[in-house]
């Protein structure tokens, strides 16, 4: 670890300054997920940090799965962390406008305990104009070997294959995502993926209660520890 800081330190300044990931990470300790700027999710390991990915776009973008919110046509996007927590926001503008999504992993005290399910939540909101975007979530298993089937219910898909049933729960009309077809996004919707245990719960304040939970989690934290004043706001 000192030889990695060590070349660190000796890497010219305006080569660090270039340097400029494209994903960003969130995750709540029982996993963590790398959200791509182009809003696919491009790694997700469940149950475990050490089990096949669900999503391994990082590693092969034809067998590694899908979970992105794409615009119709050519597009751009920045990516912030809400201050002083994992809760990651990718900006997306096109031709029609502009969205948010927000992704995070559920993480904060409940019943004198951690609650950090397996759980993705992706919000989506609309900022300017109409956009129309594409949902497309095709998880898979066994390093891409093993293509998830979805089966639909009243409102989620049901992906099997796996160990435990994997989820996706969400207010979005089933079929613009089983056909990956364009919708105009003209309110916020939810996307909430779950592993083994499913959401059963009001989808739309349950996630805000989500959201606001760990927010508060996150910077409750971050007051207790030290961080140098490299990369921070002067």
């Amino acid at each position: 670890m000192a030889f990695f800081f060590r070349t660190l330190i000796n890497i010219p300044t305006d080569m660090q300054q270039r340097h400029t990931y494209e994903t960003g990470i969130i995750g709540n300790c029982s996993f963590i997920a790398h959200v791509h700027k182009n809003t696919n999710i491009a790694w997700l390991c469940w149950p475990r940090f050490d089990s096949s990915f669900i999503f391994g776009g990082l590693l092969d973008e034809n067998k590694g799965g899908r979970f992105s919110i794409l615009p119709e046509g050519e597009f751009s996007s920045t990516q912030q962390y809400v201050e002083n927590t994992n809760v990651l926001e990718t900006i997306v503008e096109c031709s029609e406008g502009k969205y948010k999504i927000t992704d995070f992993a559920p993480r904060f005290n409940l019943y004198e305990r951690y609650f950090k399910p397996l759980m993705l939540i992706r919000k989506i909101e609309p900022v300017s104009g109409h956009p129309r975007v594409k949902i497309s979530c095709k998880p898979i298993g066994d390093y891409g070997e093993n293509v998830l089937q979805p089966i639909q219910g009243s409102n989620h898909l049901e992906f099997f294959g796996l160990n435990k049933p994997l989820r996706l729960t969400t207010n979005i009309s089933l079929n613009y995502i089983i056909d990956e077809r364009y919708m105009v996004l003209n309110e916020t919707k939810y996307l909430v993926l779950t592993y083994g245990l499913p959401l059963e719960a009001p989808l739309v304040s349950t996630v805000e209660d989500f959201l606001t939970r760990t927010i508060t989690y996150w910077r409750q934290w971050i007051k207790k520890i030290g961080i140098e004043n490299m990369y921070q706001p002067k």
